[in-house]
C-alpha cells in the first residue's frame, strides 16, 4: 500500500503544505514512540513555559513517524540516508501544534473524513474503499484508525497554519521573469590563474617565524574534538537485491544485540564480519574509509565513548559503529603543531606572491585594448590560458567549483571584456575575459513560465514559513530532556 504513495506524486499532492513540517535533520529510521524515562526528569521538557509530559511527547513522536511513512512510502527505511532528528522533529511538531491552538484553529470531523475519503490511494473504481483504508492503517502504518485520524486532524491544523502564514506571498510577472533569466542565462570565460600552490617552491620560513606565528595565534591551530570509531559493514553493489539488503540489515542488527554482552570484536568474528578502524578524525574531516559524510559524522559525534550506533543503511551498505574514544578539543604544544603552522605560513606567503603576480598581470593589460592585451601578455609571460564551459549562476565549474566571486564577476562582463580586478578564490587569484553570454530562450520561457512561477512561489512560501517557524521556535524557549538514545 505504501508503494502507492510514491506514484504520480500522490504524496506531494496530499501533503504539500505539510512538507515543511517534516524538518530534515538527522535520524536513523526505526525508533518507536516508547521513551526510556530512567535518566530524565518526570516530564519530557518545556515549551512556552509549559511542561510536556512523556505521554504527550510519545504521541507527537508517533505522529511524526507516521508522517515520515506517508512522505516516503515503501522507501521510508531508505530515508535514513537523508537522516532526520526524531527528537527535534517531535519538538517541532509540538511547537507548531501549540501555535495552532493559540490561533484557535479547529478541524471538524467532516474535514478529517473528507481528507481521508479523497486520498487517491484509498480509492477503488473512483470511490473510497473502506477495506483498503483498514488494511492501509493496520499493515502499512501499524496504528489504529482513531490514532491516524487524530494525527490527521493535527496535520490539517498545521496545514492551515502554513496557509495562513503564506497566504499573502505573491510574485509579479517581472519578478518571475527576472529570476528565470538569472537561472537560465549562461556565460563562459577565459582565465589566467595564479595559484598559491604554484609558488610554494619560491618561499621559505624559519623555525623562529614558525614559533612566533604559533605563539601569536595558538587558537588558530586548536585541534577540534575527535573520535575514534570501529565498525562492521555488509556492502552493497548495483546487483544487491532488496531481499539481500534486508538480510544484511538483520545480520548487523543481530550483531548489535550480541555485541552489547559478548564484545564487538568477538561478536563480529562469530558472525563472519571484519571490524574496521577509522583512527581519530574530526567532525569536519572525511571519515577514514568512508569519505566526507557530514550527516554520519553528526550521528557519531553525538555518541559517547563505548556507545554503539543504531544499524545504519547507507547507499553503499549496512553499518554498525562503536565509538572507541572521544577526545575534547585542545590547543597542542608547539612540537605537535609545528608542521601545520609551517604549512600555513608557506601557503600564506605563496598566496601573497600569487596575488602580487596577478595584480602585475592585470596592470599590464588594463586599458582600451585590454581584450587583445589579455592574450598577448599571457603568451609573452608564458602563462596558460584556460576556458570554462558554459555555466549558469548556480552551476559547478570544472576545476573551479562553485566559485561564487568568479561567477559574480563573469556575469558583469560583455563579450570580449576583461574584468578590471583580480578575482580572489581560496586556491588563488584569477584574471577573466568574457567569451560569450547566451541569453535565455524567450519562447522556452513562455512554455515554462506557469510551472516555473509555481515552483518559485512554493519556494518563497516555504522560505516565509521557515522564517516564521524559526522565530516561533525561539519564542518557544524549548528545554528538552529526551535524547535520541532514550527513544527505543
Amino acid at each position: 500500500m505504501l508503494k502507492l504513495l510514491r506514484k504520480k506524486k500522490v504524496s506531494k499532492r496530499i501533503f504539500y503544505a505539510l512538507a515543511v513540517i517534516i524538518i530534515p535533520a538527522f535520524v536513523v529510521w526505526g525508533s518507536s514512540s516508547v521513551i526510556n524515562k530512567n535518566k530524565t526528569p518526570n516530564y519530557a521538557g518545556r515549551i512556552f513555559g509549559r511542561e510536556v509530559s512523556f505521554d504527550e511527547f510519545s504521541r507527537a513522536h508517533q505522529a511524526w513517524e507516521t508522517q515520515v511513512k506517508l512522505q516516503y512510502g515503501d522507501k521510508a527505511r531508505e530515508a535514513i540516508k537523508t537522516y532526520f532528528d526524531p527528537v527535534q522533529a517531535t519538538w517541532d511538531r509540538l511547537i507548531l501544534l501549540h501555535e495552532t491552538k493559540q490561533r484557535n484553529f479547529k478541524t471538524s470531523d467532516d474535514d478529517v473524513v473528507n481528507a481521508i475519503t479523497h486520498m487517491p490511494f484509498l480509492e477503488k473504481g473512483g470511490r473510497f474503499d473502506p477495506q483498503a483504508y483498514g488494511l492501509f492503517i493496520q499493515y502499512s502504518l501499524g496504528i489504529t484508525p482513531r490514532a491516524f485520524e487524530e494525527q490527521l486532524r493535527e496535520n490539517l491544523a498545521m496545514a492551515r497554519l502554513f496557509q495562513e502564514i503564506t497566504k499573502n506571498v505573491v510574485l509579479t510577472d517581472d519578478e518571475i521573469k527576472k529570476e528565470y533569466e538569472r537561472q537560465n542565462v549562461q556565460t563562459r570565460v577565459k582565465y589566467v590563474a595564479f595559484l598559491a600552490k604554484d609558488y610554494k617552491n619560491r618561499v621559505a620560513t624559519t623555525d623562529d617565524e614558525i614559533k612566533s606565528a604559533f605563539e601569536k595565534s595558538k587558537e588558530r591551530f586548536k585541534v577540534p574534538p575527535q573520535i575514534d570509531v570501529s565498525y562492521v559493514t555488509i556492502e552493497f553493489n548495483e546487483k544487491t537485491t532488496a531481499e539481500e539488503k534486508t538480510q544484511a540489515y538483520e545480520k548487523i542488527k543481530r550483531c548489535l544485540t550480541l555485541a552489547k554482552t559478548k564484545g564487538f570484536k568477538e561478536t563480529a568474528q562469530e558472525t563472519g564480519l571484519a571490524v574496521k578502524e577509522t583512527g581519530l578524525f574530526g567532525f569536519e574531516d572525511p571519515i577514514p574509509g568512508l569519505g566526507w559524510t557530514p550527516q554520519l559524522s553528526a550521528l557519531l559525534f553525538d555518541l559517547r565513548a563505548g556507545d554503539f550506533s543504531k544499524v545504519i543503511e547507507l547507499g553503499r551498505g549496512t553499518y554498525l559503529f562503536k565509538v572507541k574514544e572521544k577526545k575534547d578539543a585542545y590547543i597542542p604544544e608547539f612540537p605537535e603543531a609545528k608542521d601545520k603552522v609551517k604549512e600555513t605560513l608557506l601557503l600564506q606567503k605563496s598566496k601573497e606572491i600569487a596575488k602580487q603576480n596577478a595584480q602585475e598581470f592585470i596592470s599590464k593589460i588594463n586599458g582600451p585594448d585590454a581584450s587583445e592585451a589579455f592574450e598577448k601578455t599571457a603568451q609573452k609571460d608564458n602563462l596558460p590560458i584556460k576556458e570554462t564551459p558554459l555555466f549558469a549562476r548556480d552551476s559547478y565549474i570544472p576545476e573551479l567549483g562553485m566559485a561564487e566571486p568568479l561567477k559574480e564577476a563573469a556575469f558583469k562582463l560583455k563579450k570580449g571584456e576583461v574584468f578590471k580586478e583580480v578575482v580572489d578564490l581560496e586556491q588563488g587569484f584569477y584574471v577573466l575575459k568574457s567569451l560569450e553570454t547566451v541569453p535565455f530562450d524567450e519562447e522556452k520561457y513562455k512554455k515554462d513560465k506557469e510551472e516555473f512561477a509555481k515552483q518559485l512561489t512554493d519556494q518563497k512560501r516555504e522560505k516565509t514559513f521557515n522564517e516564521f517557524f524559526e522565530d516561533l521556535k525561539r519564542r518557544a524557549n524549548l528545554v528538552g530532556f529526551v535524547t535520541d538514545a532514550q527513544i527505543k
